[in-house]
């Protein structure tokens, strides 16, 4: 805890911040030799000029104030079932270490694995259509299959899908908070919550106790995007977080894929933009992202460890069989499935409700249909 307590203690420093933190640990990793240096020893660290080096001496007097701080702050986290984990600890996820402005500290309830150095990210909007739920489900889904990891912030919407189908399929998953890993926000999560414990982690830089603040989730953001390799965005509006987080991600040096989406949709205006401006590249499926991954994945993949479609239309027959294979991973309307089977109409909609009833496909607003990735 002696570690802990010295980098907890660094945090405290005003102008500090988690670069030069990184600087100082390299640097002078003791902390006995840390508080013996003298200002001209600390100006002698990458980054720590007169100004900074003054501002650490003067906190040096409050030094068993911070330590007694943090002990209150650890204790509570024991009780909580939740580990401090600092960023020169193997547990840290290692892509989230290469970020120029990784948190000198994580807060962490829940099991981490090495393979999150693998992992990829997917956020969105908090009010998904049914197509940007039904790409979601696919895609978390397929990752799955990969035993590919999927990181997420938790919020509602997308978010939480992302979760779900990782859960549903016992794949890795993080949530990352802007607030601390104790508190369940949004508050309907809470069943969600404890089952991610069972399959994952949750993640912050905040404390614990630390509230919700709409000043946190920026800082979340950048923390999603640097755990991946690269990050998914499902349907944003012009203003929401997940462009944030494929401006960090751009920044992290991480790649960005952004699902494009129907050109009246105000869901999809963001991803649209991005795709645009050519700050993401446009996917459709999940190989777009494996062989723009190809070399950062390849010793992780097995070589036969490859996303295949199912093919259920084997085990169907008669009219189900033919609905099931005209309805493809597109929207298409009951009119043009009527008119492309031959079928009677009366035929068609009983059909169209069995597949529904074995989770084949789904019934979209309209009396559109699309099919169930499974």
């Amino acid at each position: 805890m002696r570690s802990l307590k010295y980098i907890y203690f660094l945090t405290k420093v005003k102008k500090l911040g988690n670069n030069r933190i990184k600087k100082i640990l390299k640097a002078v990793p003791d902390e006995e030799d840390f508080f013996n240096c003298s200002r001209n020893d600390l100006k002698r660290i990458d980054g720590i000029d007169s100004v900074i080096s003054a501002e650490m001496l003067k906190e040096t007097p409050n030094r068993h104030y911070h330590e007694s701080e943090f002990e209150k702050e650890y204790e509570s986290a024991l009780k909580n079932g939740i580990r401090i984990v600092s960023v020169m600890d193997e547990e840290y996820p290692e892509n989230l270490k290469m970020i120029y402005d990784a948190p000198a500290l994580l807060f962490i309830k829940g099991k981490t694995d090495f393979t999150d150095r693998y992992s990829l990210s997917i956020v969105g909007t908090r009010n998904p259509t049914e197509y940007g739920k039904y790409t979601c489900e696919k895609f978390t889904n397929q990752l799955s299959e990969l035993g590919i990891p999927v990181i997420s912030g938790f919020a509602r919407g997308i978010d939480s899908i992302v979760h779900k189908e990782c859960i549903k399929k016992g794949n890795l998953t993080y949530a990352v908070l802007g607030n601390g890993v104790d508190i369940i926000y949004p508050p309907e999560n809470r069943k969600l919550y404890n089952e991610i414990i069972n399959n994952g982690a949750f993640i912050s830089e905040f404390s614990t106790g630390t509230k919700p603040e709409k000043v946190n989730f920026p800082r979340r953001n950048r923390i999603i995007s640097g755990i991946s390799l690269g990050s998914i965005i499902i349907e944003s509006g012009l203003k929401g977080g997940s462009l944030l987080t494929a401006e960090f991600a751009n920044d992290q040096n991480r790649e960005v894929f952004a699902v494009p989406g129907y050109i009246n949709s105000r869901q999809s205006e963001g991803t649209n933009e991005l795709i645009k401006k050519g700050q993401a590249k446009l996917v459709t499926k999940i190989e777009d992202i494996l062989v723009e991954l190809e070399y950062k994945l390849k010793n992780y993949l097995n070589p036969g460890k490859e996303f295949k479609e199912n093919k259920i239309s084997a085990d169907l027959s008669g009219s189900e069989k033919v609905l099931y294979e005209i309805i493809g991973s597109e929207m298409k309307n009951i009119d043009l499935i009527n008119e492309e089977s031959g079928c009677p109409v009366s035929d068609c909609l009983v059909s169209l409700l069995n597949l529904e009833f074995k989770g084949l496909i789904r019934q979209l607003p309209g009396k559109n249909f699309i099919r169930i990735q499974q």
